[in-house]
């Protein structure tokens, strides 16, 4: 509004001596009051937008600030013209007023800038009237109360200084000046009016750098913020690698464990085929010995048919069995070999898995130091961008003032044509302005070349800078491909991975749950198995008892007949041999008859005697001949049956052996059976464990990966609003800086029409002095 208050005192004054222009100077001034609003409108604007916060922004701000204060200076600069014009004109009795105009100003200035101002226009003034008024000089300023008077009184002295001077031109002018007087005033309430806004600016101005301030310690804050959160992100990534480090050293002291345990299966698998072989052996020694016994007991034979025939149904009972426990084995075997494949394929899957990891953090590394490059070069762009934007503003700036200088150039003819028409006896004084005027065209010219020379050198370096961002963006946008590729192909691969574990963690499921029920089958059919042999063995064992009881009761029945027959034979034996002792004794007496009789004379009885005594001799001995064979046979089959008996105790002994053999067998597969179940049980867990901490690997690589993931969206959609506010704050810069080129191009017109008419003013004295 200052500057306004200056265009419409220049506005006067020009239509107090060029009428021609005022219709120009009426647009000019319409055009900087619509600047000087869309300057206002931007810094309201960018009171509002308190989220934008940058470096950049405080630069845009100084540069604003400088814009302003040199604004500033050039209408201090404006005013002083103004002043020395009004001076000139009127009287050196108006710079007193003047004076006071420039004691109210000094108001809203300070004493430094008021001196300045002062010191100015004293110079300005000893230039431009040294050759016309020597005897003119400043005079002191006074309080505001004692310089400003009536200003009827100012007009009375002016109008007698400009009849002593040009009655003829200052009678028109007076009209004027009259008429300038009373805008004056009207322009001095305006200029309170003025100073009461420019208060209100000044607390705008307050209140926009107490929330830059704000907005500054919001930026801090949130610079805290993301510092906190890379340390997070490095805490993370840390526990990640020590999880990973601990999920290796257990995988390591697991596969060692099932190492082992592969080692200890085989080891009870070479046991389990040399007990197979011993029982083998057992049973080819058995099959012997049965033999033997067989050919021992053929008398026996018919008694144990029946017994062998159930031996015989129990051997192939035995023999399915067996076949069908290989079976199982082998069925246990074949799922130990499932295992031990999917575990081979589970450490394949881990090594491949450890290195993706190792890939995915090169990836993440070459990622952080190409964005870091993008970055510097993101940046690089930005001030090759601000720095070919600014040379394009000054190109602009050159070829507006080009353009003006050159509208100057023809407004300056037009001007020098008339006031030579106008002035054609004065042609010695015109002919050296002229030659001032061709001189400063000259000049003009000079100027004009070197601003062609420095637009071609700015034109030159734009297109450089054009052809570095088209090949630093062609680079950017083929890095960003490539690195689109690449993580393209990591997650096609990484979900792959998760595909193949996902199909090896359902078959390792139905292997588990297939490898349950064979297991639950086989635990039922043994146990079927071990009923029905453990039945058959106890009614085995029953017939066993049962026939050992009726072996021993016919023995006891044998025995008791072999005491009796014995007993008889002792009690036949002594009463044939007391009979004996008898017909010996009486054979003995009858001796001693037949001895004394033999002495005596013999007679036919005694012959008779003699002869019936020797028959039953004989017939004794034939008696005892029997007897004794009698007795030799009996002894003979008592002897053969004692020995049936012992073989037949021997040969139970042996079957008694042998079941308690195939009972303890039997007792050592089943422990067998059972340690391996238990070993089965271990691994399934093992197996759990494993597929345990591979799940909660998983899950937690999951986790980092989508933490991971949410963080890159949020550093892009950052990135995304720091280029949004970057371009507007561009837009912005650029919409401040073409209004306040176009406030300098007007000032500049203004200090060139003020310089013009003062050369006017200058030039009118002299021919009126004349």
């Amino acid at each position: 509004m200052i500057n306004y208050h200056s265009m419409e005192s220049i506005k006067i004054v020009d239509s107090l001596i060029d009428p021609k222009n005022a219709e120009e100077l009426k647009r000019t001034k319409s055009d900087i009051e619509t600047k000087i609003t869309k300057i206002q409108k931007l810094i309201k604007n960018e009171n509002q937008s308190k989220t934008a916060t940058n470096s950049r922004r405080s630069k845009k701000e100084t540069e604003l600030m400088g814009l302003t204060e040199d604004l500033y200076k050039q209408y201090q600069s404006l005013s002083a013209q103004y002043d020395n014009v009004i001076g000139k004109v009127v009287s050196p009795k108006r710079n007193k007023i003047l004076a006071s105009s420039s004691d109210s100003e000094s108001e809203y200035f300070s004493s430094e800038e008021v001196d300045g101002i002062n010191k100015r226009r004293s110079e300005k003034e000893k230039r431009n009237l040294s050759h016309t008024v020597k005897q003119e000089q400043e005079p002191d300023r006074v309080d505001d109360s004692n310089e400003v008077k009536d200003p009827n009184e100012n007009v009375d002295n002016t109008n007698e200084v400009l009849e002593n001077e040009a009655p003829v031109e200052a009678k028109e002018h007076e009209r004027q000046l009259n008429s300038v007087m009373n805008e004056m005033r009207s322009l001095s309430n305006d200029k309170t009016n003025l100073e009461l806004q420019i208060d209100s600016q000044a607390n705008e101005v307050k209140e926009l750098s107490i929330k830059n301030t704000e907005l500054q310690n919001h930026v801090a804050e949130l610079e805290s913020l993301l510092k906190d959160k890379q340390g997070v992100v490095s805490n993370l990534e840390v526990k990640l690698n020590n999880s990973e480090e601990q999920a290796k050293s257990n995988i390591v002291k697991l596969m060692a464990q099932v190492n082992e345990l592969i080692l200890e299966t085989k080891s009870m698998e070479t046991q389990k085929y040399e007990m197979e072989e011993r029982i083998e052996s057992d049973k080819n020694e058995a099959s012997i010995e049965r033999e033997e016994l067989m050919e021992k007991l053929n008398s026996m034979q018919q008694k144990l048919d029946s017994q062998e025939n159930l031996n015989k149904e129990l051997e192939t009972q035995m023999e399915v069995k067996g076949e069908e426990i290989l079976q199982y084995l082998m069925e246990i075997e074949n799922l130990k070999e499932k295992m031990a494949e999917t575990k081979s394929v589970e450490q394949t899957m881990l090594e491949e898995k450890v290195g993706f990891l190792a890939v995915l953090k090169e990836m993440e590394v070459e990622l952080e130091t190409q964005s870091h490059q993008k970055i510097d070069v993101e940046e690089q762009l930005r001030d090759t961008t601000y720095e070919l934007k600014h040379m394009m503003n000054e190109n602009k700036a050159l070829q507006d003032r080009n353009d003006e200088l050159k509208a100057a150039m023809t407004q300056r003819g037009e001007e020098i044509t008339s006031f030579l028409l106008e002035n054609a006896s004065d042609e010695n004084g015109a002919s050296m302005e002229i030659m001032a005027l061709r001189a400063q065209v000259n000049d003009m010219r000079l100027e004009l070349d070197s601003m062609y020379e420095q637009k071609s050198k700015l034109e030159l370096q734009n297109e450089r800078n054009q052809n570095e961002y088209a090949e630093s963006l062609a680079k950017m946008e083929n890095l960003n491909t490539k690195l689109a590729a690449q993580i393209g192909d990591l997650e096609n691969t990484i979900k792959d991975q998760t595909l193949t574990i996902e199909r090896i963690n359902e078959e390792q499921k139905q292997t588990v749950i297939t490898s349950n029920k064979n297991l639950r089958t086989t635990e039922k059919k043994m146990e079927e198995l071990a009923e029905k042999l453990r039945k058959k063995m106890e009614d085995n064992i029953r017939l066993l008892h049962q026939r050992i009881h009726v072996a021993e009761q016919l023995n006891n029945e044998n025995k008791n007949s072999c005491k009796l027959t014995n007993m008889r034979y002792e009690q036949e034996n002594k009463t044939l041999g007391e009979k004996v002792a008898i017909y010996e004794d009486e054979l003995r007496r009858l001796k001693e008859e037949t001895t004394a009789r033999e002495e005596a004379p013999s007679s036919p009885l005694v012959d008779r005697m003699r002869f019936e005594f020797e028959a039953a001799l004989n017939g004794l001995d034939v008696a005892a001949v029997k007897l004794e064979e009698h007795r030799e046979c009996i002894m003979s089959n008592v002897s053969k049956m004692l020995c049936e008996i012992q073989l037949a105790k021997d040969w139970i002994k042996k079957m008694n052996a042998e079941m308690r053999q195939l009972k303890d067998n039997v007792d050592g597969l089943t422990a067998l059976l059972s340690e391996k179940e238990e070993q089965e049980l271990l691994l399934r867990d093992k197996v759990w464990n494993l597929e345990a901490t591979v799940s909660k690997e998983g899950g937690e690589n999951l986790n980092l990966t989508n933490a991971v993931n949410h963080l890159e969206k949020k550093v892009v959609k950052l990135e995304k609003n720091l280029k949004e506010k970057d371009e507007d704050l561009d837009s912005l810069g650029e919409k401040k800086r073409e209004a306040i080129r176009q406030l300098c191009m007007v000032v500049e017109f203004h200090r060139d029409r003020c310089n013009y008419l003062v050369n006017l003013v200058s030039n009118m004295r002299n021919n009126n002095k004349t």
